[in-house]
């Protein structure tokens, strides 16, 4: 397979000789499959052969290649005078190294890195629980994780010695200088996590009490959109010529024909594309499974990435990173800037960034459609139409019909001897009141 990325005899059958040469031709074939370019792979392998004789002269085995070696042969890089060696890629050295540590731990020549956290077993313990229990997803438990490992930095490891007072002025510490949702975040992770060893025995079961929830009201603030016309200057930016534009195009689809969460993305699987009924599966929160309808578009789009744009790997994942090494994406921070760029070239003057965005303009364009609440908090997953309801407040003709009672029988009573109020205020005061009175 080296074949692929040299011609001369010479430099094959040295790269082959040298002390990784046994590696050689498998990193060859690997680093084609993982979509490295010609430039890049054939950088690699340099480097490999530079590494393997870097680490055979200072007698270091392969198998002990770790961060501590990889740093020593970065400093060795700029001062070598080792022979056959490339002038002008010391800047690449540690890229490349590192490149050629996981081929050799995929196949198994050197041990994968095992981190082991000073704060076991209280964090293991939690995020045991956590998955097994109830049902978070990956994206909240490392969030919870992190939170919960900082907290134990300040209340300790002896959950017994715990106190209401301790907990409290490390949720705020932990807190300051965050916003509302950073905060909700740290007490929601304490309270689950002071349940959690309240359930085996290890604290009062009275401590989760004592740390109160903020308050943060909800239905205050209209929800950031865009019309339809910028979505569609959104969608339109995208390149149907490359294959990040195909990605891109599929992704943003699906945000904002069917108001899919940036999550929903990241894990959507080949296998949750029924494409005989025209339906997609999604599991969401709590693990709930819910199918959706694949609208013509999303679908068209799809199959053009499928077609065109994907990498011809072996993966479940539907969307790929668009560069070498070809993976899953796995930040949903990335989906967010994707979103950010097309805003960029569309030149569209939007309220928000994110990916959220384009799924609060589904709910917003399915309203003004005129689908119903309970329509759009089906295809929203809401767990209660009360959560849909924000969307009627971007249309003041619907507020009447998400108006919350509000005068008592006595104030009935007198207001059918009042004169009629014109209908063109029933939405002005359906706002007020929502706005006003968020507790109802």
């Amino acid at each position: 397979m080296l074949e692929k990325y040299f011609e001369r005899r010479f430099v094959l059958d040295g790269f082959r000789a040298s002390p990784a040469g046994p590696h050689m031709d498998g990193f060859a074939m690997w680093l084609a499959a993982q979509g490295y370019s010609f430039q890049t792979g054939g950088s690699c392998l340099r480097h490999a052969v530079h590494l393997g004789r870097w680490l055979a002269a200072s007698g270091v085995p392969l198998a002990a290649l770790d961060d501590d070696v990889i740093a020593s042969f970065v400093a060795h890089v700029p001062v070598c005078d080792c022979e056959g060696q490339r002038v002008g890629e010391h800047d690449r050295a540690l890229a490349r190294a590192r490149v050629f540590r996981r081929y050799l731990q995929a196949v198994g020549a050197v041990p994968r890195a095992t981190t082991t956290a000073v704060d076991e077993p209280l964090l293991e313990g939690f995020i045991t629980w956590m998955r097994q229990q109830c049902g978070v997803s990956e994206w909240t438990v490392k969030a919870y994780s992190r939170v919960v490992r900082k907290l134990l930095e300040h209340v300790g490891r002896e959950p017994s010695a715990y106190t209401v007072a301790a907990l409290r002025r490390a949720v705020l510490a932990l807190s300051e200088g965050h916003g509302a949702s950073k905060g909700e975040q740290v007490v929601t992770a304490t309270r689950m996590f002071l349940r959690q060893l309240a359930v085996h025995g290890l604290c009062s079961a009275d401590l989760a009490d004592g740390i109160p929830r903020p308050a943060r009201w909800s239905q205050t603030a209209l929800p950031k959109h865009l019309p339809p016309d910028d979505v569609e200057k959104l969608l339109a930016s995208c390149d149907a010529s490359s294959a990040t534009g195909l990605r891109d195009r599929a992704i943003m689809l699906l945000l904002a024909r069917l108001g899919l969460r940036a999550g929903d993305v990241l894990t959507l699987r080949l296998t949750d594309l029924d494409w005989e009924r025209a339906r997609l599966r999604l599991v969401g929160k709590g693990r709930r499974e819910t199918w959706l309808p694949i609208p013509q578009d999303v679908g068209d789009a799809i199959l053009a990435y499928l077609e065109r744009g994907r990498p011809p790997i072996d993966h479940e994942h539907v969307f790929l990173t668009a560069r070498a090494p070809w993976r899953s994406i796995t930040n949903n921070s990335s989906i967010a800037q994707l979103v950010g760029r097309a805003i960029h070239r569309a030149g569209v003057d939007a309220p928000s960034f994110g990916a959220h965005l384009l799924r609060h303009s589904a709910a917003t364009a399915m309203l003004r459609e005129g689908a119903s609440l309970e329509g759009i908090a089906a295809i929203l997953r809401h767990r209660s139409v009360e959560t849909t309801t924000v969307y009627a407040r971007v249309d003041q003709r619907l507020l009447g019909q998400v108006a919350q009672p509000w005068m008592t029988t006595d104030a009935n009573t007198r207001a059918m001897k009042a004169p009629p109020m014109p209908t063109a205020d029933v939405g002005v005061i359906a706002q007020h009141w929502l706005v006003e009175v968020p507790s109802c």
